[in-house]
């Protein structure tokens, strides 16, 4: 799969890396994965790459063990799809996101 890991290419890796490391003490690393494969390939739509991507964290909150995490989760899952709709036009359809 291509990905980056959570947050922008241009983030330095050690910024990415540790993003990435808090994101997989809530979410399945392959909802942002197949985001960032969709958005190195151009396809599926924008849009739909996002969609996807709430998706799957929605889907990982939903099965949260307790009520803090689920609800942690549900609030880190809407941040994010929030940002990637303001600032993902700067990486959609890039060749080299990996």
């Amino acid at each position: 799969m291509t990905g980056n890991g959570l947050g922008p290419k241009w983030f330095p890796k050690v910024v990415r890396d540790w993003l990435t490391s808090l994101g997989k003490l809530f979410f399945d690393e392959a909802s942002w994965e197949k985001h960032d494969e969709g958005y190195a390939n151009g396809y599926p739509s924008r849009w739909e790459c996002d969609k996807g991507f709430l998706r799957a964290m929605l889907r990982d909150a939903r099965n949260a063990k307790t009520l803090l995490k689920n609800v942690s989760c549900y609030l880190l899952a809407w941040l994010l799809w929030i940002l990637v709709r303001l600032f993902g036009w700067t990486a959609y359809n890039i060749k080299g996101i990996q």
